[in-house]
This record gives C-alpha cells, structure tokens and sequence, in this order.
C-alpha cells in the first residue's frame, strides 16, 4: 500500500474554537507541534477533496492561512474544494509520513474560497510547505513512471532542484501527453513519502503544459 502520512504518545485533550478565518492557521498549526495521539480540534477550508489519493487513501486535505493538514478519513464522508469543516481526532502518522489527523469527527460548518496556492521553487518543496497548495513550474526531466493502480511519478525541475510529482489514479488526471523536456505549471498539495517530498495535484486543471 502507498502511504504518505505523519507524529511519541503523549494524549492531551486540545479544543480550539471555530473562530472566523481571520485568525488564519492557529489551529492546525497548534495540530501540527502536537505529538502522536494527541486529541486536537482543527477547522479550515477543503483543499483537496475527498478520495483525490484513492486508492491510497479516501481522506482530504483543510486548509486555512498559510498552514494545511490531511484528513485521513475512514468515516465515508465525501468533502469537497471550499466547504469548511471542524474536525476532531487524533493526530496521527503513517509510516513516518505527512503530519495528519484521524477523525472521530467532522462537521460542515460552511463554505469558503479555497486559499490559493503559494508559488514556490522545486527546489524549497519540503516540510515548510508540507500541507499546504503550492504551485511550482519548471521541466519534467524524466518520462512519467507508472506506478500501477495507484497513479503516476515523474519530475520537474525549474533550476533550484527537482521535484516528484504524484498523480494519484483518484484524480482521473490524465498524464498521457506529458513527456519529457515538456515545460509545466503544477498546482497542488505538499506532501511526503518516505524520504522525500511531493507534489500531488488534485483536479485535471492543477497540470498545465506550457507553450
């Protein structure tokens, strides 16, 4: 099984209040210091929808200010880009992956604009932007490897270093016309598997090939 998600057990019972967006970030970031097992509420907006990483995972990522997290979903819920919702579980990892939380619950609270995606150089990819949408763009620098029923990986590099790009088969992307030496534009969530980092995009749109 391909697993991308992160946490030493300590259980401190955390409730952040759903507080309006202006207070950008305070929540997950608070999530995101906390240690495996850690009981915390986060609330922010979707910003890769439920099942976008099938089969690897049906969770969805939130969102809110500068700082992200991934929902590792096993309640069967279906959440989608600009709902907001609170959560409640547990902070979790898997295999030493992705920081992300394991619900107990989740509640739609309302809806918001999806925060944009933070530019950012192929080379600064990595635990800073983990989380959160970014947006590279450079050349895929090796034809695309299949990676069987769970999607597809090739690189791109803008000159500061490469990248891995994931494209999860829950997408439906289609990545057949992208080969090597072509000039891109990729959207999408930051993460990490094993030792590395990620770019994931979520929707057919989040690739651009440029002229």
């Amino acid at each position: 099984m391909r697993t991308f998600f992160r946490g030493a057990a300590a259980f401190i019972a955390v409730l952040i209040t759903a507080g309006p967006l202006s207070a950008a970030g305070n929540s997950i970031r608070f999530a995101r210091a906390q240690p495996e097992g850690t009981v915390v509420t986060v609330k922010g907006v979707v910003s890769v929808p439920s099942g976008a990483f099938a089969p690897n995972d049906q969770g969805f990522a939130i969102q809110r200010g500068r700082t992200g997290i991934y929902i590792h979903d096993a309640l069967g819920g279906s959440y989608a880009l600009g709902q907001e919702v609170v959560v409640t579980g547990t902070v979790e990892n898997s295999f030493g992956q992705v920081l992300g939380v394991q619900p107990t619950d989740i509640a739609v609270s309302g809806s918001h604009p999806v925060h944009p995606a933070k530019p950012i150089d192929t080379g600064d990819v990595g635990e800073d932007s983990e989380g959160t949408l970014i947006r590279i763009g450079g050349t895929v620098v090796d034809e695309v490897f299949d990676d069987g029923e769970y999607g597809y990986r090739f690189h791109v590099d803008d000159g500061s270093g490469e990248v891995t790009v994931f494209v999860y088969a829950g997408t439906g992307i289609d990545v057949s016309g992208i080969a090597l030496g072509d000039d891109v534009e990729i959207t999408g969530f930051s993460g990490q598997f094993i030792d590395h980092y990620e770019v994931n995009p979520r929707v057919p749109s989040d690739i651009e090939e440029l002229p």
